[in-house]
């Protein structure tokens, strides 16, 4: 049967839902795609609408879980409880052997937590498909009856899940049937990206501060954020929005080399896709930043789609290393000779980069250069949020 597959935006939605009435929720899809982010997020987000501070425990020195389990109403937190890496008695505990004619079990700390009646927070059971089915099978009470042995946890406390498919080639086992009826299930659709970095990757990787360089060029080649890989392909590293995002943009700030640049980007997201990405960079040379600084109606001499994208590139850069009202100033008046979908695009990528200092009442009211660009960009939509 077909599996309902959804976008990021969906996803937040649906598990939002899930936490609210504490049903278990499982989220397949591809690697790398922002599965275990967008939980991240979510549990974030859950701890601020409860005034609870956020805490990921599995980050928690022994000291500060201690403070967790004696202040439970205090924090929300997000436990990451991986199968693969346990055994049963992680789960359940031991037992206490003593001079008593019954046995009394010691369970894991994380379950004393989870099971505290003030308690309130999610465990999230990520790549759960890749533990063998014996320790999946251990996890069966405590998904569909929220309870672990004689160990019930909070009615605050969620469950979630998360797993590769297995056309994914991430050597995962079958969900077995009693395991998956204990779940509701949703498939993660690949990311994708446009020029208009709307509802998309691209609004994501500007609010991230992702290299401004990772971005234009994925706008141009959108098949290399999350290409489908063969069966036949053996590549070690392959192109993933994890990989762009999470190990390519902070290996990349501030270097220029491009010998340098392929290099890191082929450990990063693979030797095709680095070669691809280093052409593109090849253009901003070509380009004549100082100039244009100096006289910004020269932007106007740029023609090509890919050397006006390698221009966005390099403003919002420039821009982004100390952003001030005069950079912004001089951003404005490029901008103004710009076409206005790349207009569009550079200035939503500083808006980012400085949110409070382009919503500023000084730049809003008293810049020239900005009142002339937003004449020019009339789909330009400004978030006072």
């Amino acid at each position: 049967m077909v599996q309902l597959e959804v976008d990021h935006s969906t996803l937040e939605m649906l598990l939002e839902r899930a936490i609210e009435t504490k049903i278990p929720l499982f989220i397949w899809g591809d690697t790398g795609i922002g599965k275990s982010e967008t939980v991240y997020r979510i549990a974030k987000k859950k701890a601020g609408e409860l005034g609870r501070e956020f805490v990921v425990w599995n980050k928690l020195s022994t000291e500060e879980k201690y403070k967790v389990a004696e202040n439970p109403s205090k924090y929300y937190f997000l436990m990451d409880n991986r199968l693969s890496q346990v055994d049963p008695s992680d789960l359940r505990g031991l037992p206490n052997l003593n001079q008593k004619q019954f046995v009394e079990w010691k369970i894991p700390f994380w379950l004393y937590v989870a099971s505290r009646p003030k308690s309130a927070g999610i465990i999230f059971f990520d790549e759960i498909n890749l533990a063998p089915h014996s320790i999946q099978a251990s996890a069966y009470q405590l998904i569909l009856d929220r309870e672990l042995g004689e160990t019930a946890i909070s009615d605050n406390v969620s469950l979630v899940a998360a797993g590769n498919r297995i056309e994914d080639k991430a050597n995962v086992y079958e969900l077995p049937r009693p395991l998956k009826t204990r779940f509701t299930h949703v498939t993660l659709s690949k990311p994708t990206i446009s020029a208009e970095c709307r509802n998309d990757w691209g609004e994501w990787a500007l609010k991230n501060n992702v290299d401004m360089r990772i971005i234009t060029f994925l706008i141009q080649r959108p098949s290399l954020l999350s290409p489908k890989v063969s069966e036949t392909d053996a590549s070690n590293a392959i192109p993933t929005p994890r990989g762009w995002a999470r190990f390519l943009s902070p290996m990349i700030k501030g270097v220029k080399d491009l010998t340098t640049l392929e290099k890191l980007a082929s450990i990063a997201v693979g030797s095709g896709a680095a070669l691809e990405f280093v052409s593109y960079l090849k253009l901003q040379k070509k380009i004549n930043l100082d100039e244009i600084l100096k006289n910004p109606s020269k932007a106007s001499d740029v023609k090509e789609v890919d050397m006006m994208y390698a221009l966005v590139s390099l403003v919002a850069e420039w821009y982004g290393n100390k952003p001030s009202i005069d950079k912004l100033d001089k951003t404005f008046q490029i901008a103004k000779y710009l076409k206005a979908e790349f207009a569009t695009l550079l200035l939503h990528s500083v808006k980012m980069k400085a949110p409070n200092l382009f919503m500023s009442k000084d730049v809003l009211t008293k810049l020239k250069s900005w009142k002339d660009v937003a004449d020019r960009i009339r789909k330009y939509y400004i978030s006072r949020e």
